[in-house]
């Protein structure tokens, strides 16, 4: 069973997409695989992530750090986590980390289990199957060529949309170039993928192909 949720932050959630949330989760101990984008040493957006999901029910983390600290011999800990979340940061250069350290499979392995996998901002692009949407909102300062991504949903994800309104001519010439469906998301709002059902919450602007949808989003506001 795929699940698969795609949020813009994790601030001031929707209300039912918190409660979604909380049902993805189960009520049961739950141990969360926590993936950030670059080194965290103070722990700063660590622990401003810990509160978040302390509030929907998730007390239990394992932090695993593709940067600076990685250290291959957690992976197995990694693996046995119960989900995984991928943070935001720069699309690019998390991307190439995580290529680095063979972890794309690796999450893919999780998901294909049932596995939740929270991505959110560069963490959401990651979904699609590739982060070309990155080039949007980040810089590619790296020069990353190669931008396949997790290829786990056929569309586009962007988010912090109320930020970036003014590239919808840009946004729509893409999707009709590329004939992939974009789901724009402001913060606060997001997208949840259980088995090839998509549910929007909140503000999810539809931008590109119309015809013959291959996933259909319902609304929740």
């Amino acid at each position: 069973m795929q699940r698969l949720v795609l949020l813009s932050d994790i601030n001031q959630l929707h209300p039912i997409l918190v409660y979604r949330l909380r049902e993805l989760i189960g009520g049961k101990t739950f141990t969360l695989g926590y993936i950030p984008s670059q080194t965290d040493r103070d722990g700063i957006y660590f622990n401003k992530s810990k509160s978040f999901f302390s509030s929907i029910g998730i007390n239990n983390f394992v932090y695993f750090d593709v940067d600076e600290e990685y250290d291959e011999r957690r992976m197995e800990e990694l693996l046995r986590c119960d989900g995984v979340y991928l943070s935001g940061g720069n699309t690019f250069s998390f991307l190439e980390r995580l290529k680095t350290r063979g972890m794309i499979e690796n999450i893919r392995r999780m998901v294909e289990a049932g596995k939740p996998l929270i991505g959110v901002s560069a963490g959401a692009i990651m979904m699609s199957d590739t982060i070309n949407m990155a080039g949007f909102i980040d810089n590619n300062t790296i020069g990353l060529k190669y931008l396949s991504a997790l290829q786990l949903v056929p569309f586009e994800f962007m988010p912090h949309w109320s930020r970036h309104r003014s590239q919808l001519a840009q946004l729509r010439e893409y999707s009709s170039r590329t004939g992939k469906k974009i789901y724009a998301c402001c913060d606060g709002n997001g997208i949840i993928v259980t088995d090839g059902e998509v549910e929007g919450y909140g503000d999810i602007v539809e931008i590109g192909v119309k015809e013959k949808p291959q996933w259909n989003l319902e609304y929740h506001r």
